[in-house]
């Protein structure tokens, strides 16, 4: 983008084309393009089952921020491609609870290690300080958009 074309935008407008480009090479840094047979939403799902154990349908879309028949769906894709499966409740047998399959837990592994390398080949190309300025403009960032959500 150049300095010219940024003045021409609105500044909301300069930070949408900004955030969408960034996250787009974020993206592309991250692996995500590398063909895992399963969307960036069935993705979004995993890694919360991944990251919060087993957890109901329900909980899970709340997580996900998608509505509870549309979590289900995609649990039963995820199911049928044997990266997670449905276990009764621990407290409640009516309750169904997902959790992660062995396939499951090993694309995790093998999205998280991209992402890792990924990530480290951004800060290998940045200074100390241009570290330091990126990690706290995202935790700036963060704490922004987690006071506007609450």
């Amino acid at each position: 983008m150049s300095a010219t074309h940024d003045m021409a935008l609105d500044p909301i407008d300069t930070v949408e084309e900004l955030a969408q480009e960034v996250m787009r090479q974020l993206d592309l840094l991250s692996g995500s393009k590398v063909q895992e047979d399963i969307s960036y939403g069935q993705y979004k799902v995993i890694s919360v089952i991944h990251n919060h154990g087993p957890i109901s349908v329900g909980n899970l879309g709340r997580l996900v921020g998608s509505a509870q028949s549309t979590t289900s769906e995609m649990v039963a894709r995820l199911t049928k491609s044997g990266l997670v499966t449905k276990v009764r409740g621990p407290y409640d047998g009516r309750v169904v609870m997902v959790e992660l399959t062995d396939q499951g837990r090993q694309l995790m592994r093998r999205r998280r290690k991209r992402v890792h390398e990924g990530y480290q080949s951004l800060f290998s190309r940045l200074s100390n300080d241009d570290r330091d300025r990126f990690t706290g403009s995202l935790r700036s960032l963060s704490d922004v958009l987690t006071k506007t959500a609450d």
